[in-house]
């Protein structure tokens, strides 16, 4: 993630127009030669032919590509089941239980929009849609009790009474709200290409192997990937591919690594490497590299649902070998994780987590879901969170039919857990948490003083920067009920995997949680 610099903000702006108008600019560029110069002399120059194959290139792109996914984008999303009704009080209080700032979290819901806007079928119409997964209309005579019910509690909670009738306001409503995008042209998908191709070779020499997924895929993704035309091996799982490294470690459990939004694997390469370089060769900690190409920039099918991807999860593992894992996870890949944690047959193979910028935490308060699809971009990072990820074509669409919240939100009781066939295994999960002081997309203040249950815990570098008056580079680590907290000074989303200090803090806390008692050889 950059940083908030005018000349930072100049240079995103700058690659946001060019990738955006690549092609109307090449032709204003050739129409301005053929003003200045004899327009035979422009038309025959072997450059200028390229760039007027490149014009028609992305004008088929365009057509055959970008508007029939568009067209895809207005489907309605898929629903998990829904909830029994006792299921959804007992969520909704739970909401309300850990609702730091009322006033935030009721607007910021309703678009930044006035209180007095915000009336009582203003709140029926977002509930109606947070805990029930429906527009208005949709519901039965029974839900519309429930509705009221609902509203009414909210309302005692807030400590305020909702006018009747319908104010100004517009909800937040991810996944049945119109799902936007910014259009980027063919030479985007070229560069993710580019940088995916330097990123395998770099994973390569690493010691890892690619697992492509079945050949199928082939064409079913853009930019195409040349790993997956003619790979080394083929994953066990048919619509999950992978990268393995070997676990040579006697003293440690092996590592399920689930990436975020971004161009796949390649923001993650030097914490691999790091890693590998942290330990000999013969104690190496294996590492599982789940891809998740909805979120990594590309034009794919869609998502799996929670129980195919949990079986496919288990159909990688179960091929290695690997009975017990420590899951480590960045921003989105939080959210996956919390269907692992909640698993009866993953969830007990899962020994501990490391959990670096997780949006899964308190994500029933708004910021997650309004920093990332809503918010107009001030700032240079902020115009790179909206260009290159809120309004992916991928990504928009991942989040905007596929992800649900109720299935994603993870509890401290979710972290610590341990799924067994008969409830709740005596043993607790071992989880650290990883968090940006300036993170431009969660409120991780709130998310620590959650996971520390206290309303008035304060990052103890907060005090020691305001009396030296300097920036620390060491993250503060704070310890309550089994939970690590790491929180690093700042630091924006993402910007501990930026510098050899910030990475050498997350090995060294992984490989802490990667410490076990392993007596099975591992794949």
């Amino acid at each position: 993630m950059i940083g908030t610099s005018l000349t930072e903000l100049v240079l995103i702006r700058t690659s946001i127009i060019l990738l955006r108008y690549t092609a109307p600019l090449i032709l204003a560029a050739l129409l301005l030669q053929a003003f200045l110069r004899p327009t035979q002399v422009v038309f025959t120059a072997w450059y200028n032919r390229i760039l007027l194959g490149y014009v028609c290139l992305d004008l088929l792109y365009y057509l055959t590509v970008w508007l029939p996914y568009k067209y895809r984008l207005r489907r309605e999303a898929k629903y998990p089941s829904p909830l029994s009704r006792n299921e959804r009080r007992r969520l909704l209080e739970k909401c309300l239980d850990n609702m730091p700032d009322a006033d935030h979290y009721l607007r910021m819901w309703f678009l930044g929009a006035e209180k007095k806007d915000i009336r009582w079928d203003n709140v029926r119409e977002f509930l109606l849609w947070a805990f029930f997964d429906k527009a208005p209309g949709m519901e039965t005579d029974e839900e519309d009790q429930e509705l009221d019910e609902y509203v009414e509690l909210v309302g005692d909670k807030m400590h305020r009474n909702f006018v009747p009738g319908r104010g100004k306001a517009e909800c937040l409503r991810l996944t049945i709200d119109s799902v936007e995008t910014a259009y980027r042209t063919m030479l985007w998908y070229l560069i993710v290409g580019a940088v995916d191709a330097i990123t395998h070779a770099l994973l390569a020499w690493q010691g890892f192997q690619y697992y492509a997924q079945s050949g199928g895929m082939l064409t079913s993704v853009m930019p195409w990937r040349l790993q997956s035309l003619l790979p080394s091996a083929r994953s066990e799982a048919d619509k999950m591919a992978y990268w393995h490294r070997p676990h040579t470690a006697t003293d440690k459990v092996p590592i399920v690594f689930l990436h975020g939004v971004g161009i796949g694997l390649w923001p993650y390469v030097p914490f691999f490497s790091a890693l590998a370089k942290s330990q000999p060769r013969d104690a190496q900690i294996g590492v599982i590299a789940i891809e998740m190409l909805p979120v990594s920039m590309r034009i794919t099918a869609d998502p799996l649902q929670k129980l195919e991807y949990l079986q496919n999860v288990t159909a990688i593992l179960d091929a290695r070998g690997w009975s017990r894992f420590t899951l480590v996870t960045h921003s989105y890949g939080s959210a996956v994780a919390t269907h692992i944690f909640k698993s009866p047959t993953l969830g007990p193979r899962c020994e501990a987590t490391v959990m670096i910028d997780p949006v899964s935490i308190m994500l029933h308060l708004p910021d997650v879901a309004y920093n990332f699809t809503r918010r107009q971009p001030k700032r240079a990072n902020e115009w790179m969170l909206w260009y290159f990820a809120s309004m992916d074509p991928g990504v928009a669409h991942c989040l905007g039919r596929h992800f649900h919240w109720k299935e994603s939100i993870a509890w401290t009781e979710d972290l610590l857990s341990i799924p067994s066939g008969s409830g709740t295994d005596a043993r607790k999960r071992r989880v650290a948490v990883c968090l940006a002081e300036k993170d431009l997309i969660v409120d991780t203040l709130a998310v620590a003083r959650y996971l520390m249950a206290d309303d008035k815990w304060w990052p103890p570098s907060a005090t020691l920067m305001a009396v030296a008056g300097s920036q620390r580079k060491e993250a503060d680590l704070v310890s309550r009920g089994g939970i690590e907290v790491a929180w690093f000074p700042g630091l924006d989303h993402a910007q501990v995997f930026d510098s050899a200090s910030t990475v050498q803090q997350i090995c060294r806390l992984v490989q802490r949680h990667c410490s076990a008692d392993v007596e099975e050889d591992e794949a």
